[in-house]
């Protein structure tokens, strides 16, 4: 284990002390950019941050610079061309919100003016610092205009044609599973929206809570529920339908039963255990009104719909989404990962770390 680290250390020394000094000076950019965005998103009190220019300003430049990092840091030959859209971005997008727009105000009451105003020069005058290296530091181009191959695309089939044992030994198994909990995370806060119309129109029956913010106005909330169920489907779920599959057949009627039958066991645990450990106090959710109800947390209209829509993605979504995944270039699906995982640790700071809680307590 010591010989290990000793080479990674001494491969990670050589690696620095090859790069050229305005690459370094470009990623510690991305980084320092990367680390201020997640420090103020953790320092907003999620409930007084407004859905504004603002924040999708924020989102999009921690996707874009979480990306461009990637892409300079494994020496890409786009990855200048990134770096160079994502600094032009990231000064022009800041200037529009804190000249025309007056977000300066804002920021100020959460960080202070000093602080605030810094952050503000730093961001627009360091994005043009990195903008003049990107295109004038002949070094800096010559080490990024290596030809490198975007990346072929995998090799035809599914990602299950191999062992679950061998599959989570690899980098794209845990890079999809990440890109499956992050994507689901947030189509999970729509699906909610669209089950609360449903019960508005009468289709359903429950209650609603009109003035739940979490819900109707901060439209990014990542619902992490529904992101891990997803990740429980590619780990548990689909798995058990290919056992159902190979024992009775691929498209056997008692297969897709069996699986039915599993998808809402696991569906409706997850709720019930969900409720009894956030959901006490019935906040959240209460279903002690509705027919065929257990301890007010589960009610078989709910389970039957997540049963629904759970089986649904184990035998058709998830292997879309796989098979598109498998036809596109390596590097595709590499960057995309790490422009989700800017956007979505920005937003999970924002809205998972209430600083008032925290000095409350």
């Amino acid at each position: 284990m010591r010989i290990t680290v000793s080479k990674r250390t001494s491969n990670l020394r050589a690696r620095l002390g090859e790069a050229p000094r305005g690459l370094l000076i470009c990623e510690a950019y991305f980084v320092a950019y990367l680390l201020a965005s997640f420090i103020y998103a953790a320092l907003c009190p999620p409930a007084s941050f407004e859905y504004d220019f603002s924040l999708l300003r924020a989102v999009l430049v921690a996707a874009s610079s979480a990306c461009s990092l990637w892409m300079l840091q494994t020496r890409r030959r786009d990855g200048r061309w990134m770096a160079l859209a994502t600094a032009v971005l990231c000064a022009a997008l800041c200037a529009i919100d804190v000249i025309y727009l007056g977000s300066m105000r804002a920021a100020a009451k959460i960080v202070g003016l000093p602080l605030a105003s810094t952050m503000a020069v730093v961001e627009i005058f360091g994005a043009g610092f990195v903008s003049s290296t990107l295109l004038l530091d002949h070094d800096l181009r010559d080490a990024l205009d290596v030809k490198r191959d975007f990346g072929r695309a995998y090799e035809v089939g599914y990602s299950w044609d191999k062992p679950m044992r061998e599959r989570v030994r690899t980098w794209e198994f845990w890079r999809d599973l990440a890109i499956y909990f992050i994507v689901f995370s947030f189509l999970g806060h729509f699906a909610e929206i669209l089950f609360c119309r449903l019960i508005i129109a009468g289709v359903f029956m429950g209650d609603y809570d009109p003035t739940n913010a979490m819900l109707w106005d901060q439209w990014l909330f990542p619902f992490s529920a529904e992101g891990t169920a997803l990740a429980a489907v590619v780990v548990f779920l689909h798995p058990l339908a290919r056992v159902f599959q190979k024992r009775f057949g691929e498209r056997s009627p008692k297969a897709v039963a069996l699986s039915f039958l599993a998808n809402g066991l696991v569906c409706t645990s997850i709720d019930f255990i969900t409720g009894i450990t956030c959901n006490l106090d019935y906040q959240l959710w209460d279903y002690r009104e509705m027919p065929f109800n257990f301890m007010g947390q589960v009610c078989l209209q709910n389970s039957l719909v997540y049963t629904i829509a759970a089986t649904l993605i184990v035998w058709v979504v998830y292997p879309l989404m796989d098979r598109q995944i498998r036809r596109s270039p390596r590097d595709v699906a590499n960057a995309a990962f790490w422009g989700l995982a800017g956007a979505y640790g920005f937003l999970a700071l924002l809205h998972f770390v209430d600083p008032s809680m925290v000095q409350g307590a």
